[in-house]
């Protein structure tokens, strides 16, 4: 995705206001994969969990495997909650 090249720098010039801005967009508009990215951006870069987990959710009721593996490892860690584990779990199935 253009988001996904502007955050390695992949044929542009690195700038991740930029992914982040067009994963936003992509992500308004249904795009699975851009929510994750979006998840992932804020649990790694900005320490930012609930904002995280809040993507995550929204990418599992969507079909995103990779988004409830990062749930269940937050939840693990205790950084979510079982009632946010269970909520991407009945929307994940």
């Amino acid at each position: 995705s253009l988001g996904s090249h502007y955050y390695v720098g992949e044929e542009v010039t690195q700038d991740k206001a930029k992914a982040v801005h067009h994963w936003e967009n992509a992500a308004m508009k249904g795009n699975v994969l851009a929510r994750c990215n979006l998840g992932n951006h804020e649990y790694n870069n900005n320490r930012n969990c609930e904002r995280a987990v809040k993507h995550w959710l929204i990418a599992a009721k969507m079909g995103d495997k990779l988004a409830l593996d990062n749930i269940k490892a937050v939840f693990a860690n205790g950084n979510a909650t079982k009632e946010q584990y269970a909520e991407a779990l009945k929307g994940y199935q």
